[in-house]
């Protein structure tokens, strides 16, 4: 018997998603039932508007068996047709026999393969933002647990001007609301293609109704409704406009790129041992050494977002090359990059949320950051000051150049360099008091990085995440990935 080994499998089904949302979502047995409920909707959108050839008997049939797929039968009327939508016609067509006649009655093939894609996209999408509004939830709770706890900020990742650990994250969860926003205008703004016909003209429905023009506007309502859109395309050809797939693309391409911008900098920050990923009891950071612990977490979020972020590339690629009515040159691309880009969404997304539920601060690295850096940025407080009691600011400046630089030569030099020492030179007189008592506390150099963190999330993400989060959501609950 030949092992499932002996082939290729894509890394994204077998490794990263397997069993998951949206691997079933994409499922050929989701598609297919998808397919049917399309020919059901249009038949019974047809009896409605009063069709002769479809009956109610054909309509229940159909019903019956949709979730009745034969798919050694398919595939051979496949091999044999080299037609998939038409395959699935006859293999539905022969345990329906009352219907056979009237499935797919005035379509063409993209009825059941651009609106079951829009209808998986759709379950798709409304899974990815609730994944990522759990994220957002999880990072808001660290970010208000650390609102207040003072680091070095990092400007061209040298230090700088002293943040809050709260700040940053706040910083990264601003980044991936942007890209849930980017998202979610996708999942409002996606529109049903319909009933179009062979070159979106709906001849074939004229001809079904006799001309009657307005029940052939009111069958592509009627299946828009069924389906649960409240938005069609009014205007296509055969195929609806592939710049709805690029946007949609787009939407989680970014996501990519703000994912791998939050795991870089995790990663930089475990470098400077201030942060830490989870790291499991028995997990191994390095083969040839056994004491390392490596950011594997991170780099894999980095890895999947960057073949996240090129795919959208193909789906522009796409968008150009749709010629005339249609050309089939964007069903294969398609078939691989829209289910590709929300597995890759979904593992990144995944492995983010097990990041932030574990993520540690290492408090005593990061207060020895803070206390190397105090009294340099006690020096930025004395410069305001000096200036506030009507120094010469340019003088003040040069000053407090020089001692900032013979200080962090000192420091180089292994020395200990205190606050008092820095500003001990009578040029700093009338202000060492004031700078010392400002100096006892340094979440006094963070500016309003606490009262930012916490009007962030009650201001902007909360409100705009919540209806997304699942019923079972739960602050307490953790992946084990």
């Amino acid at each position: 018997m030949a092992s499932k080994y002996e082939n290729y499998e894509s890394p994204l089904t077998a490794r990263y998603c397997r069993g998951t949302v949206i691997s079933k979502t994409f499922s050929e047995q989701n598609k297919i039932e998808t397919w049917r409920q399309l020919w059901i909707w249009l038949a019974e959108a047809e009896f409605e508007l009063g069709l002769k050839q479809v009956t109610q008997e054909a309509i229940d049939e159909l019903k019956a068996n949709q979730k009745n797929i034969d798919f050694a039968e398919a595939a051979a009327q496949e091999k044999r047709l080299k037609h998939d939508v038409m395959a699935h016609n006859y293999t539905f067509g022969k345990i329906c026999p009352k219907a056979a006649g009237i499935i797919h009655l005035g379509a063409t093939s993209c009825y059941v393969q651009d609106n079951a894609d829009l209808l998986l996209q759709k379950q798709a999408l409304i899974h990815i933002l609730s994944k990522l509004a759990i994220c957002l939830k999880k990072l808001a709770a660290f970010a208000e647990k650390h609102a207040a706890t003072v680091t070095v900020g990092r400007t061209h990742y040298q230090a700088a001007s002293f943040t809050t650990i709260g700040k940053r994250a706040v910083i990264w969860a601003q980044e991936l609301l942007m890209a849930f926003v980017e998202i979610k205008s996708s999942l409002d703004g996606l529109r049903f293609r319909g009933i179009k016909g062979a070159t979106g003209t709906q001849d074939s429905f004229m001809t079904l109704f006799d001309e009657d023009e307005a029940k052939v506007e009111r069958l592509d309502e009627l299946v828009t409704e069924k389906a649960g859109f409240t938005r069609k395309f009014n205007i296509s050809g055969q195929t609806y406009s592939r710049q709805q797939d690029s946007k949609l693309v787009f939407g989680l391409s970014n996501l990519g790129s703000a994912m791998k911008k939050v795991a870089h900098d995790i990663r930089i920050l475990q470098a400077f041992d201030e942060l830490r990923e989870p790291f499991e009891a028995e997990q191994i950071g390095s083969s040839a050494m056994p004491y390392k612990r490596n950011p594997m977490k991170c780099e894999r979020i980095c890895g999947i977002s960057t073949a996240l972020i090129n795919q959208v590339g193909g789906a522009l690629t796409v968008l150009a090359d749709q010629g005339l009515e249609r050309t089939l040159d964007d069903s294969s691309a398609r078939r691989v990059i829209i289910p590709d880009s929300f597995l890759l969404a979904e593992a990144a997304l995944t492995t983010l949320q097990n990041v932030f539920e574990g993520l540690i601060v290492q408090s005593d690295v990061v207060q020895r950051s803070v206390d190397r850096e105090l009294p340099f940025l006690a020096l930025e407080e004395a410069l305001m000051r000096l200036c506030e009691k009507g120094g010469d600011r340019q003088a003040a400046h040069h000053k407090i150049r020089e001692v900032a630089l013979s200080a962090r030569q000192r420091l180089t030099d292994g020395e200990v360099v205190n606050i008092e020492d820095m500003i001990s030179d009578p040029f700093f007189d009338k202000v060492r008091a004031d700078v010392l008592k400002v100096a006892e506390h340094p979440i006094n150099f963070a500016g309003r990085s606490e009262s930012q963190v916490l009007r962030f999330i009650e201001d902007e993400l909360n409100p705009t995440v919540t209806e997304f989060l699942p019923a079972s959501w739960s602050a307490e609950a953790t992946l084990d990935v």
